[in-house]
């Protein structure tokens, strides 16, 4: 609310008072009459702002008596407003655990109606269940009948428990021969396919063995032919170093005769050796030489 400026409000009741003061007659020369008059305009004057003042002390016990009650009115509401959203808010919770628990029954009365479902399937079953069962007991009241009359007749069994545990007894042991009987079986095929195994395996290294036989035969062969034609390569050799050792021989024989016609030694100190065949041919070359030389000066 907008604060009352106390000075504006004096000024305008003193301003109204003196207005409506009477009118004073300007001839009155008197000074006592005018301090009078002016001391019953003071009077008058306080008199007014004293009704005024108390006027406005009414006024502003009025203007606090409401600006409390519109203080308890808002600290009122404040609390309204907050039971209301503790309301608001706990009736959320309750709806939405109402929500919740309806949710919940919902999803347990779908589960019960579903096992309530399987247990009409499940007794349906037991029931034609029973009914076969109740038709097989039916079928084997024969069997039992056939089952005592054969305890009756026979004197190895006392009542039908016995003969059927006698029964079972003979199953077991025809099971167990059986199964003896898979065992040798596969202890026999176990065997048989290592003797292939090893068969095979021995074919395998047979068969090694004759490829390399094969190629040892192969290369013994490569080896024959190949010594076969060294040796004739041998054979050539030693018929051509025949050949030309006897005609190194003739060579040798020749050149020491033409060596002795032209008057050279051998065997001695200044001569030259027999075997020294290139010596020879050295002295018989200078003879040629001396005589081509000679022959030439003949001519000239």
């Amino acid at each position: 609310m907008e604060q009352i400026n106390l000075e504006d409000y004096f000024r305008l009741i003193f301003e109204e008072d003196i207005l409506k003061l009477p009118v004073q007659r300007q001839n009155i020369n008197s000074s006592a009459t005018r301090f009078w008059e002016k001391r019953r305009e003071v009077d008058l004057v306080g008199a007014s702002l004293k009704s005024k003042r108390h006027e406005f002390d009414g006024v502003c016990e009025k203007l606090r008596e409401r600006k409390e009650n519109l203080w308890k009115k808002e600290e009122k509401m404040k609390e309204a407003l907050l039971k209301f959203d503790k309301f608001i808010k706990e009736n959320d919770a309750k709806r939405s655990r109402g929500i919740r628990k309806a949710e919940l029954q919902r999803v347990a009365v779908a589960q019960k109606e579903k096992e309530l479902e399987d247990l009409k399937q499940e007794y349906s079953i037991l029931l034609s269940r029973r009914e076969k069962l109740q038709n097989r007991v039916t079928r084997a009241t024969v069997y039992h009948l056939f089952l005592a009359t054969v305890g009756k007749m026979s004197k190895k069994f006392e009542d039908i428990p016995h003969l059927i545990s006698r029964f079972d007894t003979l199953l077991v042991t025809r099971d167990q021969l059986q199964e003896h009987g898979r065992g040798t079986d596969t202890k026999t095929e176990g065997e048989r396919t290592e003797l292939r195994r090893y068969v095979n395996e021995q074919n395998s290294v047979l068969l090694q063995l004759n490829n390399t036989l094969s190629e040892r035969q192969t290369e013994l062969d490569s080896v024959l032919s190949e010594a076969c034609r060294w040796e004739y390569t041998w054979n050539h050799i030693q018929a051509t170093a025949a050949k030309e050792t006897l005609m190194l021989g003739q060579i040798k024989f020749a050149t020491l005769n033409l060596y002795h016609f032209i008057g050279g030694d051998t065997g001695k100190e200044e001569g030259v050796q027999i075997e020294d065949t290139v010596d020879q041919l050295e002295k018989i070359h200078l003879f040629i030489q001396d005589l081509v030389d000679i022959t030439g000066d003949s001519r000239f």
